[in-house]
């Protein structure tokens, strides 16, 4: 299929919107408040959001308008991440992003578009009014959603939920009081808006279902945590509220607690004998009031962890993942295809399915051509030979939560979904597919798992980090190293390549000071993030596979699908099987969010034939864990099969620390029980109370994690020995986990109460900051920690960084930089176009200017976004410069880019000009060791 085109659209704050409402009713001049200062309201500022190619698009592409450069009014993204604060004159308001919410989805947002004419003018107002529609996926955390035009609104939503939405429209007219699986539905009714890479076709009479099976360890060592209902007391003044002297006090300020007496001598009744009430009315009760001091109990919820020695620790086998036959996996992917539909989301692993088939039943004297698998959840039955796909019951993620609207059971739920796929024509977008690290064989960890190693060894530690020393060395003393670093990193938005062309011209550039500031530049830069934690080692991101011999076999019905023959059990880690690998090595392995010792496992790789025979195209980025009776998917922090990944490195001494780690360190079981409590009312108050809830909530994600960080790095600066500490970092694993599930689960704790309660332990209140957290949070968020003093602690991260420090050369051989004015090849410089040189300029400059407050606001912005946008940016460029430039007016801009007094927009200049006129920038430059004469001589 035809890869479809984004659209691009309006992104607006709903503080902005609200403000500009309140403008547009007043002549008087209104300010607005970002931080401690005021600022004039003059319009509304937009930014833009994208829509990339997905079944959603596709499905809305004829009904939507696309305008110049595919920008398109008919959504916007309100985006709920301020208060509305604001004031008219010296009269100050404040509307919270809470209610904001509240407001935009009850009655929707009116948004004014503005046309231009060429000159800036604008020359029409297009009003539109837009309706929620979905929270966006991307940045659930910001609270950003995406409204749609309200003519567009019932098809999109419908689509988007299967019908489900009419359908709690209608009962919920008839019971009002009626709850549903709002929560659930938000969450999974954007799998058809996921960004597609390709797309697939797979009719679900080929797709077979079986139940995902629930498998235990033996008994082993845990760290249970759960939630208890804590006692706490806390004084408070009791008033007592039939003393005489209370009524003379509040008649003296014309109250009264008697019906009577306010009739007769005028007073104003005060209904309710609570401190509420008395507040309410402005009084402010101290010890003069008649009372007594008490203390008054009351319970919290907290989460508490327990140790035991008997855990029987459950894995959910399959979760999320699936198996597809060789002969329909498509030829442009690798290992795997993360696939997405209505209400659908599975990683297919890619393997010889019919082969396995035939083998079995030749094995096992059953006739492969007639063969029917035992009837499924659903009634069905297939022929084996017509199984081209096989999934489990948690990749129908309308199962169990919606079979009541679709028609009660199963079975009829099932036949309302096949007939729903049927009329799109089975289809899936897949999202993801296996791929390399860019660094070869190497791959970057982060801080959050170099800091959770267990040891404080300097040796240890300096062994560790031994792979980024001598990368950073390398590239310091090897323009060959260096030149291999820009490949590795080079991209569309860098000039990495336009260098790489230019030292093969003439290999003296590598001389220039143009190229050695870039080298330092590059150099220092990743040197800082080898400081900040993102060391290489050998290694690489593995996506998660779990058993699939044994889903092969419980897929034909052998009832013996546990004994599969691949992997045996280890004490003290877990066999799995990669190709990445080689047969006996023993590895390291950490899972994003990563927040603890407890969360490393420690892996064996073996070669098992059958996975060999049956899986041969894997590829080097899936590993394939041994799920069963053991501990994978707790101890990886709830780790599911729908395209998770883990870190995994051979280096030795972090494998030794695995090893550690996992036998040291007990397994972190989330014994967090959900509380049901995910049901709400039809209305749109009840998304935007529910929406409001999920918004706080999944800021904790990184909150968590944070905190994590710093009781770790006390935990080790400690000595690791105090238990508290180390009680916080297991509890903090757990929320991370929780954060992450808040999007369509509720759990009967408040995630930001308990990080909370867990910063303002004794233990945590530690006015110091580990000097490589205190980096991180400065070069990544711009974050700086007022009041606190930044250390370098006893903590892996720190001593690492130290030894960086240490062992990094200071500078390479000292060599004099060559001007580059001595490579331009003067019998091209002439007049050239000045027109066209001024227009390619100004066009640079409004480029940069773009392009920075995107690398800027980067964070706030899912990956994709940022990419599609900096795409964007860089097309709108290409299509307004002149592509129509001279050899001449080239060489002019080379000249004015590389003047000292342009630094600003050298890169820039330099880049689109190589990417436009490759052969006319080249040729601006003498090449292989040319002197000016013999260039001069050649051209006359």
């Amino acid at each position: 299929m035809k890869k479809l085109k984004p659209i691009y659209i309006d992104s607006i704050e709903a503080n902005h919107i609200y403000i500009n409402d309140v403008a547009e009713n007043t002549d008087k001049r209104i300010e607005y408040k970002i931080g401690n200062s005021w600022f004039e309201f003059q319009k509304i500022k937009t930014r833009k959001a994208v829509l990339n190619d997905s079944l959603f698009l596709r499905y809305m592409n004829n009904r939507i308008v696309r305008y110049s450069g595919d920008f398109c009014r008919d959504f916007i993204v309100v985006k709920f991440n301020y208060d509305a604060e604001y004031r008219i004159e010296s009269t100050e308001e404040k509307v919270t992003k809470h209610d904001l919410r509240k407001m935009f989805y009850k009655n929707g947002v009116n948004y004014t578009f503005e046309k231009k004419n060429r000159k800036g003018e604008i020359v029409e107002r297009i009003p539109v009014h837009f309706k929620m529609l979905m929270r966006s996926t991307g940045k659930a955390k910001d609270g950003e959603c995406v409204f749609i035009r309200d003519s567009l609104h019932h098809k999109a939503i419908n689509f988007l939920t299967m019908g489900l939405y009419d359908l709690m429209d209608e009962q919920s007219k008839n019971d009002p009081e009626k709850v549903f699986k709002l929560v659930e539905l938000s969450a999974y009714q954007t799998l058809t808006t996921a960004t597609a890479k390709g797309y697939i076709q797979i009719p679900l009479e080929n797709i077979l279902v079986v139940k995902d099976e629930e498998v235990f360890t033996n008994e082993m060592n845990a760290a249970i945590v759960k939630i208890e209902d804590k006692v706490y007391f806390k004084p408070e003044y009791e008033l007592d509220f039939d003393s005489p002297r209370l009524e003379n006090i509040i008649n003296k300020k014309g109250f009264t607690f008697d019906e009577k007496k306010a009739n007769e001598q005028n007073l104003k009744l005060i209904t309710e004998k609570t401190k509420d009430a008395l507040k309410e009315n402005g009084f402010r009760i101290n010890g003069k009031y008649p009372g007594e001091h008490k203390l008054i109990e009351y319970t919290k919820k907290e989460c508490v962890t327990t140790r035991v020695s008997n855990a029987k620790i459950k894995n959910i086998l399959w979760d999320g993942m699936g198996l597809i036959d060789e002969n329909v996996f498509p030829q442009n992917m690798n290992g795997f295809i993360y696939c997405r539909s209505h209400f659908f989301k599975s990683c297919l692993f890619r393997g010889n399915i019919q082969k396995f088939f035939k083998d079995y039943c030749k094995e096992h004297n059953l006739d492969y051509g007639t063969y029917i698998t035992e009837a499924d959840m659903f009634g069905r039955k297939l022929r084996l030979k017509d199984i081209k796909v096989i999934i489990t019951d948690k990749s129908l993620k309308w199962l169990d939560k919606f079979d009541n609207m679709m028609g009660g059971t199963k079975k009829k739920a099932y036949k309302y979904y096949y007939n729903y796929m049927k009329r799109f024509d089975d289809f899936f977008s897949i999202v993801k597919t296996a791929h390399p690290s860019h660094w070869g064989d190497l791959q970057l960890m982060a801080y959050q798992m170099d800091n959770s190693v267990p040891t404080t060894d300097k040796e240890v530690l300096g062994r560790i980090t031994e792979c980024g020393v001598n990368f950073c060395n390398d590239l310091k003393n090897s323009d060959t190293a260096y030149l291999e670093y820009l490949n590795k990193t080079s991209n569309d938005f860098n000039i990495n390549e336009l260098l790489i062309e230019l030292v093969k011209w003439n290999p003296n550039f590598a001389k220039t000071e143009f190229f050695r500031t870039k080298k330092s530049k590059d150099i220092s830069d990743f040197v800082k993030d080898c400081k900040e934690g993102r060391l290489p080692q050998v290694g690489d991101n593995l996506t998660i596979m779990d058993n699939p011999i044994s889903l092969l076999m419980k897929a034909v019905g052998d009832k013996k699908f546990l004994d599969e023959g691949c992997f045996g059990l280890m004490e003290d880690g877990v066999q799995c099987y990669t190709p990445r690998f080689k047969d006996g090595e023993r590895m390291a392995a950490f899972r994003s969010p990563h927040n603890s010792p407890n969360n490393i496992i420690h892996l064996y790789n073996v070669y098992p034939e059958k996975l060999i025979k049956y899986f041969p195209n894997i590829g080097k980025n899936v590993v394939v864990f041994n799920a069963i009776k053991t501990d994978t998917q707790a101890r990886l922090s709830g780790h599911d099969c729908d395209s998770d990944f883990v870190y995994v490195t051979n280096q030795q001494d972090l494998a030794d620390l695995a090893r550690r780690a996992y036998t040291e360190y007990p397994t972190i079981v989330n014994d967090v029980d959900e509380n049901g409590a995910n049901n709400y009312h039809f209305t749109l108050e009840d998304y935007a109370e529910m929406d409001n809830q999920i918004a706080d909530a999944q800021e904790s994600i990184g909150t968590s994690t944070d905190t994590a960080q710093l009781a770790l790095s006390y935990y080790y600066d400690g000595g690791m020995e105090s238990r508290e500490l180390e009680d916080c970092f297991i509890i903090l694993s757990v929320i991370g986990q929780i954060s992450i599930d808040l999007a369509k689960k509720c759990f009967d704790i408040d995630v930001v109460k308990e990080i909370n309660r867990i910063r303002n332990l004794s233990c945590m209140k530690q006015n110091r900051i580990p000097q490589f957290f205190a980096s991180n949070k400065k070069s990544r968020n711009n974050k700086v920690f007022e009041g606190k003093k930044v250390v370098s602690m006893n903590c892996p991260m720190d001593i690492m960084a130290e030894i960086i420090e240490e062992n990094v050369i200071k500078y390479a051989d000292r060599e004099s930089h060559l001007p580059l004015r001595d490579f331009w090849n003067h019998s091209v410089i002439a007049k050239g176009n000045r027109y066209k040189k001024d227009k390619f300029v100004e066009g640079v400059r409004s480029y940069n200017k773009y392009d920075k407050w995107l690398e800027k606001h980067e964070v706030e912005m899912s990956k994709e976004t940022f990419f599609s946008l900096k795409n964007r940016n860089m097309t709108q460029f290409l299509a307004k410069v002149s592509k129509e430039l001279d050899q001449e007016t080239i060489m002019q801009l080379v000249i004015y880019a590389t003047d000292d007094n342009n630094s600003d927009v050298r890169a820039t200049i330099l880049n689109f000009l190589f990417k436009l006129h490759k052969d006319e920038f080249m040729n601006c430059f003498i090449k292989n060791g040319q002197n000016q004469s013999e260039t001069l001589a050649q051209n006359a």
